[in-house]
């Protein structure tokens, strides 16, 4: 198999991995385990929205300190962490074997109600898993042995086992979930109700529809294999693994899986102390039919590491991209750019006693590449008859803002307005004669009218002047879908201005639903000649890949919906009108996504 990658750049991309990796594997061996439940039983039922389970028939329990019970239905609150077994108890422990009516565990107090079948009745409460010394007649809380009334709670999924992690996860084995109702036979499912966020980290690319199987897991590790569908791919598979530890997670996936055109992505991060965190971020993209030897491929490598200072930050940022390992070409054009930043910034500090924040940023820069592009235009710029393959940059730039200043009746939430300002700019120096300045304004008020009404008004001006010392851009007229000259565009030399006003009402009658009307009037230099520019590119679920460009249409109105279909999918539903702007009346398609 030819090699997907430059050997400096794979070996380097192994080490941070194995470097992550090893360090979430010893922290999370030093950290302590949650108590782990090992449930059998003829039928076991998971209530997802309320996050119990539920197990009737020849239900055997055996938890991680070596105790087994038994009995013949099981009920366990996963949020509140303790579960009982009623009917036919037999308890084997340190304290020997005992038959009983009915057990308790409070896994979070450490603390197990037991009533033992005896000539007289009594009740024994378990302290700190000392089963062989059980505290007599001790008063028991009133809610000890409470099933709970499932009457109106939906059932999700059954299983005949299932490995619990109190506090943490919940896998379940021999499994039949359900869909709309529709029984879908599964060999495992997996939850996690953790609070580690870190296992919520993903390296995937945004889906109109995700449907995800969690296959299976731990408490520091998930396997998910995703049913996608975007606009772009069309449906497919993916896969994705997650790992993670107390200070430090690794996420890596292939999307789409089951396409020809694949990126197999690594997302891995690792916080060193407090104020110190390691980002890396490695993508493969590849031309092939299953696992089969790629046609082509490309790769990228993103290192981000962040020292937070006393009153400030600094970031360094590394990119080295590898646009032809192999193929289609014979040998690869070794077109391999490179680009390393440093990053500094303020926190956001108040200017004196003053409503008003502002923060300082500033940036240093270095740019590379020496090679024949796809364009055959060496190295990064060609300005002046001279050939730039590298390019130094450094910029400064400013911020102030004013955050939710009140005015109106204060006291009454549904009268009060708040104002928000904001002010940033920057100037971009390169060691090309070429400088950008840019300025960004931006206002905006908004109201709570009612519970269920919100809205908002904003105004922005972007202001960007791309300079170039010597020569720079050049007069220029082109023609309108019509093939006449547009004569406002000789007046452009590099210095565009984007002024938008937007106001937004939503409507929100049930959490589970809501609606938002935007309406956007722009008023741009240049301004907007149908047929001149073209609309930016989207990305895979449809969405433009930014909102600000040249030749917006100068009105347009957004319709969106959100609404819940299933306990824990949401459907949001979105499309624009432009008023005829040339040949645009409506956005290309509806926006459609599902969230979970």
């Amino acid at each position: 198999m030819r090699h997907f990658m430059h050997p400096r750049q794979r070996s380097l991309v192994i080490a941070l991995f194995a470097l992550v990796l090893a360090l979430s594997c010893a922290r999370a061996e030093a950290a302590a385990p949650p108590t782990t439940i090992r449930l059998h039983a003829d039928r076991i039922a998971f209530y997802y929205d309320r996050y119990l389970i539920e197990a009737d028939g020849h239900v055997r329990v055996t938890t991680s300190d070596g105790t087994t019970l038994t009995g013949d239905t099981f009920s366990m609150d996963l949020k509140l962490n303790r579960f009982l077994i009623a009917s036919n108890v037999t308890l084997r422990s340190a304290g020997g074997n005992l038959s009983g009516a009915a057990i308790a565990d409070f896994l979070a107090f450490k603390r197990v109600y037991f009533v033992p079948v005896l000539e007289k009745p009594d009740r024994w409460t378990y302290e700190n898993g000392d089963f062989e010394h059980p505290i007599k007649g001790r008063q028991m809380p009133g809610d000890t042995f409470y099933f709970p009334d499932l009457s109106n709670t939906r059932l999700n999924l059954t299983a005949k086992s299932a490995t619990i992690g109190s506090n943490a996860y919940v896998r379940f084995g021999d499994v039949t979930s359900y869909v709309f109702g529709a029984p879908i036979p599964l060999p495992s499912f997996y939850v996690y109700f953790g609070t580690n966020q870190d296992l919520a980290q993903n390296s995937l690319s945004g889906a109109n529809l995700d449907l995800t199987w969690n296959a299976t897991g731990n408490n520091n590790s998930i396997t998910a294999l995703h049913v996608r569908r975007d606009t772009e791919n069309g449906s497919y598979l993916s896969l994705e693994q997650h790992l993670a530890g107390a200070h430090e997670y690794a996420v890596f996936s292939v999307n789409p899986g089951t396409k020809f055109n694949k990126f197999w992505n690594l997302n891995a991060a690792d916080r060193i102390g407090k104020n110190f965190q390691l980002n890396v971020f490695e993508q493969l993209y590849t031309q092939q039919h299953g696992l089969r030897s790629p046609s082509a491929a490309a790769s990228s490598t993103f290192i981000t590491l962040a020292q937070a200072l006393p009153h400030s930050y600094l970031q360094a940022a590394i990119q080295q991209t590898y646009y032809n390992l192999i193929g289609p070409s014979s040998p690869a054009i070794p077109n391999h750019p490179m680009q390393a930043h440093l990053y500094g910034a303020s926190f956001n500090q108040r200017i004196f006693k003053t409503p008003f924040y502002e923060q300082i940023h500033w940036g240093f820069g270095f740019n590379h590449d020496t090679s024949t592009g796809y364009f055959n235009a060496r190295g990064l710029q060609d300005y002046g008859g001279v050939v730039y393959t590298t390019i130094w940059d450094h910029s400064l730039g400013y911020t102030v803002y004013l955050p939710e200043y009140k005015f109106g009746d204060k006291y009454n939430p549904y009268h009060t307005y708040y104002f928000n300002a904001v002010l940033t700019a920057q100037r971009l120096w390169y060691t090309v004669p070429h400088h950008v300045n840019t300025a960004t304004t931006n206002f905006s008020v908004s109201r709570q009218f009612s519970r269920e009404v919100s809205a908002y008004v904003n105004y922005n001006v972007n202001n960007t002047g791309d300079y170039y010392n010597h020569g720079g851009y050049t007069p220029y007229a082109p023609l309108d879908a019509n093939g006449q000259p547009d004569y406002g565009f000789l007046a452009f030399r590099g210095a565009s201005t984007l002024r938008t006003a937007t106001l937004g009402v939503t409507y929100s009658a049930h959490p589970e639903f809501s609606t938002t009307l935007t309406f956007d009037r722009h008023k741009d230099f240049p301004a907007a000649v149908p047929g001149v520019f073209p609309l930016p590119p989207t990305n895979v679920i449809g969405q433009y890949l930014y909102s600000n460009y040249l030749g917006q249409p100068p009105y347009d109105i957004t319709a969106n919906v959100r609404a819940r279909v299933m306990r824990h999918l949401m459907i949001d539903v979105q499309r624009t009108y432009y008023f005829n702007f040339g040949t645009q009346r409506w956005s290309p398609q509806f926006l459609v996504q599902f969230t979970q």
